[in-house]
């Protein structure tokens, strides 16, 4: 299987900072798999919580500003052509920021009849944005009851029982997606994190729910 990596905002791919969070995870799931990770084009702070595996000269970067709806239209316009020019992949494993990311590509992808991937894994997700606000130049998050609809492909959920940074932005996620595609929450006893070799139960639960959701057709 081929899966596309979308890192969290503030991070970077120059010490590979996503492939060490992700490590566990990517072992458990064999080197049978590829892992294709995407590093944000736009400079940006420093993520909380990696102050261990960075070097005062690194550089970090965002997928998208937050506070403007034309950098976010354009990110999921450059989602959606790296994927045209190096997919296929069979699902999107995304972090925090990314989530956002893939989710709202998803809504867009999925207007066009045209969502090449089984599904994504959201770790510490943030929700989609609303594709009719970000057309008026609004940020606002998807209203899954609204004529937008719900994220019909099939779905995982990863979070933890001590992310504090914002832990309703993960459920808004969770409820933006189909109940008949998403998968149950897979809570782990971090905070805002991947679960690593130190939570060896989380770990296996997400490997197991990622198989299953490759396996569909």
């Amino acid at each position: 299987m081929r899966f596309l990596m979308l890192h969290g905002g503030g991070t970077n791919n120059q010490i590979k900072i996503f492939e060490l969070q992700t490590a566990a995870i990517r072992y458990e799931l064999g080197s049978q798999h590829s892992f294709e990770f995407v590093e944000g084009p736009i400079p940006g702070f420093q993520a909380s919580g990696i102050e261990s595996l960075v070097r005062p000269e690194d550089n970090f970067f965002v997928y998208y500003d937050r506070d403007s709806a034309g950098s976010i239209s354009k990110a999921v316009d450059d989602l959606q052509s790296y994927l045209e020019h190096d997919g296929p992949f069979d699902a999107i494993l995304a972090f925090s920021q990314g989530c956002g990311l893939a989710a709202t590509w998803c809504y867009q992808a999925q207007q066009m009849n045209q969502v090449p991937v089984k599904g994504i894994v959201f770790f510490s997700g943030e929700p989609a944005h609303s594709l009719v606000g970000l057309s008026r130049g609004e940020i606002r998050d998807l209203d899954p009851h609204s004529e937008e609809g719900i994220l019909r492909i099939p779905t995982v959920h990863v979070w933890g029982t001590k992310d504090v940074t914002n832990p309703e932005r993960n459920k808004l996620l969770y409820g933006q997606c189909n109940a008949a595609n998403r998968g149950r929450v897979i809570l782990h006893t971090g905070a805002h994190e991947l679960p690593g070799s130190g939570m060896e139960k989380a770990v296996q639960e997400i490997v197991q729910s990622i198989r299953r959701l490759v396996g569909r057709k």
